[in-house]
Order: structure tokens, then sequence, then C-alpha cells
């Protein structure tokens, strides 16, 4: 069974998004891909990467500080430069058109409303287009296309893992964010999610204890996750 995970949301829970990947490996869950939009995509590729929690929430004070000059430190760095260890999509949309724009190495389109391009090489277009408007960063311009976060108009991110031929989706969801088109986002997510085989909203409830919260929250929701995924 190909089972997938599709990240998303801005909240406070996405800098530590990687901890609910990191705990459905240690419950034996079989990833095959991952797929991500908003601020969790940061962790998610540097996890992806096998990155440490502590080197993940070092380049995550980074972004928060700066989420442009993030951006282009982290996809310049060495640690993107490490192989993957799970197959990753990020996915973004033109604001204009409504064109779909994924960054992944194993998925491949070019149709008029989705392309695909390469994650490796396009780390700091891929990251920088997923994380806008986070910290108000202005969407890039990309082949004449403004990219930014695709939970703005499209919700979940589940269909590069569709497109990939995942047979079980995971939806996993950190709203939150101070931006009108955040909270819009939100909705369109927890709207989507719900086509996937599970969708959870994880709204973490205190700022000093998110990891460990994500933790419990994997622990106490194992049973259905076994239930919808493996069986």
């Amino acid at each position: 069974m190909k089972i997938g995970v599709a990240f998303s949301g801005s909240g406070a829970g996405a800098p530590w998004s990687h901890i609910f990947a990191e705990e459905l490996r240690s419950c034996a869950i079989p990833i095959a891909m991952l797929s991500a939009t908003s601020l969790t995509a940061v962790p998610v590729l540097l996890w992806s990467k096998g990155c440490s929690d502590e080197e993940i929430q070092l380049w995550m004070q980074n972004i928060f500080q700066d989420p442009a000059l993030g951006c282009r430190q982290l996809a310049k760095s060495e640690l993107i430069k490490r192989p993957d260890g799970y197959s990753v999509a990020i996915s973004s949309v033109d604001i204009l058109s409504g064109v779909s724009v994924l960054y992944s190495d194993e998925l491949q389109a070019d149709a008029w409303n989705l392309k695909v391009h390469p994650l490796a090489g396009n780390e700091e277009y891929a990251l920088m287009s997923a994380v806008s408007p986070f910290g108000g960063m202005e969407p890039p311009i990309v082949d004449k296309m403004k990219l930014c976060d695709f939970s703005m108009r499209y919700g979940c991110p589940f269909f590069p893992l569709k497109m990939a031929g995942i047979e079980r989706i995971l939806s996993v969801s950190f709203p939150g964010g101070d931006m009108p088109v955040q909270a819009a986002g939100d909705n369109m997510t927890a709207l989507t999610g719900r086509n996937a085989d599970l969708h959870f909203s994880i709204k973490p409830d205190s700022p000093e204890r998110v990891e460990t919260y994500i933790r419990s929250f994997v622990q106490n929701n194992i049973g259905a996750i076994y239930q919808k995924l493996l069986f």
C-alpha cells in the first residue's frame, strides 16, 4: 500500500510539521511521498533530507526573521544538497491565472493549467512560492507567473500524490496566521482535505509545547491512522 501525506498551513504547528511525519515513521507507517505547501514546505523538505530537529528549527528561525532571505539562504545551503530520503512535491499556484505549479523530481506535466518543474536546483523558487505570503512576503515571479501558497486557491495539496499513484492519502493541516488570505487558505484546506482518506487540523494548545503536542496527537490517533491507511 503506497501512502502519502499532504501538509499545509502556516499556524503555530507548521514549523514542527515534520514531527508528524517523524511520529508516523516511528509507528511503522510506510510513507511513499510527501506533498507540502504553505510554511510546512520548509520543515518537510528539510526532514526529507535527514536534517535533525535542531537544524530544522534553526532554519525556521531564519524564515521567521525574513522569509524571502531565509528561503534564499536555505536554497543555497549544503543541507539542500543532501540526498532525499523521501519523494517530495511542493505546490504553488499562479495568483493571476490559477495555474498550478509543482516542484517535484518524480512527476511530469506541462498542461495549460498545470506545470511541473524539477525540485532539485529549483528549491529557492519552490520554497518562496509555497511560503508566500507568510510574513508579508511578496509572491515571486517565475516564468511570468506570480506564485503563492497553493492552499490559497485550491486547499489541500493532495493531488500531486494522486498523480504519483499514491493509494492512501493523509491530509495534515496546521491552520493559523495573521493575514485574511491565510484564513481563506485554511478554510479551503478544511474543505478539500475531506477528499483525502483521513484529514487532521492541528492547533497546538500552547506555543511552548508544540512538539510534544504533535507527538501526542499522533499517538492518540494512531488507531484511526492504521485503520484508514493500512486496512
